[in-house]
């Protein structure tokens, strides 16, 4: 049973700026927990409300249940306290109740189910797929929701669960959010941005807050003022804000998104933090042009400081 103080507080960082973490590994290919602590312990610094482990950026599904377990653990010890730590599960239902489970005993403060990959996942059974795993625990939970085939009338079932206490939405499409949430009215569901910085501002237009990001682990102060000029409705810094992040996000897109985790990784790398290749199916490195651009984004960034 989630006590009221704890959604409460699940619910208030989620309004603000839920940064995923990358998964640092070793030469032989191991986890490097030393990088990993140190990774989630300066994004705690800069004050990011929620530190997602486990996540799509940390590469959730070239890991093995065993090192998502180990993520976990490390993720709660280096926050300590500082931020919210929220624990992504997903696969097999078998396998997320299971790391349900492990999050638990690890000390997180929620869990985000990931939506299952599977190219024949029904809509409708997603959420059958979240009821069954709110069973196996006893953590405020946030769906992750990427299929835009999901309906209005499937959000207004997860909002039914008890345990859901908000909704991390992955579509590119505002207007579709917007008809979603109208089901929802009445629920205390949150809806949140799950694509990041660039979607966030029109995000917001429709009343979702909070947003994650893979950005924080390069540069968790760029988000956190991104989330402040949302917060005050400041749209021109905002858009500035947006503008300055675009083209390190537009590269986050390539080979059909298969970069994503790669460019965040690499820019660490240039900015001294090495953390490693990134595990197939991923793009391992990115090419010499790419990598030229990206030094010159984060030269950007810096003149712009």
């Amino acid at each position: 049973m989630i006590t009221t103080a704890s959604r409460s507080r699940v619910e208030q960082a989620l309004e603000g700026v839920s940064g995923v973490h990358v998964t640092p590994y070793l030469p032989n290919g191991r986890i490097n927990d030393a990088l990993l602590r140190q990774v989630v312990n300066d994004i705690a610094h800069a004050g990011v409300h929620n530190i997602v482990s486990g996540g799509n950026t940390g590469e959730f599904y070239s890991l093995t249940p065993d090192e998502i377990t180990h993520a976990y653990r490390i993720a709660v010890d280096a926050a300590a306290g500082r931020s919210l730590v929220t624990a992504g599960v997903g696969r097999s239902l078998h396998e997320a109740m299971r790391l349900s489970q492990a999050a638990e005993e690890a000390g997180v403060d929620a869990i985000m189910i990931h939506q299952p990959p599977d190219p024949f996942a029904s809509p409708r059974m997603l959420v059958q797929y979240v009821r069954d795993i709110s069973r196996e625990t006893g953590l405020p939970i946030i769906a992750y929701a990427r299929n835009a085939g999901l309906t209005p009338s499937d959000f207004a079932r997860l909002a039914e669960i008890e345990s859901v206490v908000a909704i991390k939405y992955a579509v590119p499409d505002p207007l579709r959010m917007a008809e979603c949430m109208r089901a929802t009215q009445g629920s205390s569901l949150k809806w949140i941005c799950g694509l990041a910085e660039s979607w966030a501002l029109p995000f917001y237009a429709y009343g979702a807050r909070g947003f994650t990001s893979g950005l924080v682990n390069i540069n968790a102060a760029l988000s956190m003022r991104f989330h402040q000029a949302l917060e005050n409705s400041d749209w021109k810094q905002a858009r500035q804000l947006v503008a300055a992040i675009a083209d390190f996000e537009d590269m986050r897109t390539l080979e059909q998104n298969g970069t994503n985790v790669t460019v965040v990784k690499e820019a660490m790398r240039l900015v001294g933090q090495d953390v490693g290749f990134v595990r197939p199916p991923g793009v391992d490195r990115l090419n010499t042009p790419q990598v030229e651009r990206l030094a010159s984004i984060l030269e950007e960034w810096k003149q712009q400081h």
